[in-house]
């Protein structure tokens, strides 16, 4: 804070100490209290941003590589820390000192004195609260080095401890396939399906190996495993969905005859589905595209 609480501090007291006060020495007065508070709250946020900072840092568990990075910070915040107490103990030492003087240079003026006595009051307050708040943070930051290096470790243990269920190879898969690892995501995929073949999942896991498939552009491949789901799956929510992006693979390879019959087949089998929307309203694009296309055969003809 480089010295400003102090630099400000000392300069409205040297005014309260400067002999007798008139009533323009009240207004100054109060003008420099009412600075000296504004620049110390400003302070005040300032620290507690910083506050919310460290203490966020001291919550999340950090990994070893984290470690060495927020032992060293704390050299500095320490030195920071220790500076601002210096400071507060000077602004704290200079009130208590001529709060007395300030109070008699008043006497003949009861509301400019009580108003001062008020802002007096209120500066004691916040240094002590400031106080509190940076003992508060020391205590904390003296275990976050070591906590943080236990809570790492723990991390580690409790990552090792985790059971290889088949939710978790199953989310494991899929967060491949998330991060745009087709690839991955298809053969870890494949091999869930292996080990659970008929789980709640396997339709779900089928489902994304053809996902992956259609990512990559590969839809011939994409068909035959939207097709798998489909008949190895024929009551698991992910038939619609396959049936309709099996549309949709059909129709990137050109094929609108097939097309046509897998959306129709949709809505009769879902006709409820939001996949029917979808379905009805491509059928109508196709159907119009079709026949915006005959007149065009038609002219052709009359030309020749």
């Amino acid at each position: 804070m480089k010295g400003i609480l102090v630099l400000t501090a000392s300069l409205v007291l040297f005014a309260f100490l400067s002999g007798c006060v008139t009533t323009e020495d009240y207004q100054s007065l109060r003008h420099d209290l009412n600075q000296v508070k504004s620049d110390y709250y400003s302070d005040i946020r300032t620290l507690k941003v910083q506050m919310k900072r460290i203490e966020g840092t001291a919550e999340n568990a950090p990994s070893r590589d984290a470690i060495k990075g927020l032992k060293e910070s704390q050299e500095t915040l320490y030195n920071q820390l220790t500076n601002l107490r210096t400071e507060m103990q000077l602004i704290q030492g200079k009130l208590d000192e001529n709060s007395y003087t300030v109070e008699k240079a008043l006497r003949d003026s009861s509301t400019e004195r009580d108003l001062l006595r008020a802002g007096l009051a209120e500066l004691k307050t916040a240094v002590a609260d400031l106080k509190t708040r940076i003992e508060a943070l020391e205590e904390r930051l003296k275990g976050t080095g070591a906590e943080a290096a236990e809570e790492a470790g723990n991390e580690k243990k409790e990552e090792a401890k985790k059971p290889m269920t088949p939710q978790y190879i199953y989310h494991d898969a899929l967060n491949l396939f998330n991060e745009g690892k087709t690839t991955e995501a298809r053969e870890a995929l494949e091999s869930f399906l292996k080990r659970y073949p008929s789980m709640e999942l396997s339709d779900n896991a089928q489902f994304w190996i053809a996902e992956s498939y259609y990512k990559e552009g590969n839809y011939e491949d994409a068909i035959l495993s939207y097709e798998n789901l489909i008949k190895k799956f024929p009551k698991s929510d992910k038939v619609p969905g396959a049936m309709l992006k099996q549309a949709f693979a059909f129709r990137a390879l050109g094929d609108l005859n097939t097309t046509r019959v897998i959306l129709s087949t949709l809505k009769e089998r879902f006709p409820d589905s939001k996949e029917a929307e979808i379905a009805t309203k491509k059928l109508k694009k196709i159907e119009k595209k079709k026949r915006a296309a005959v007149p065009e055969k038609k002219e052709s003809k009359a030309v020749q």
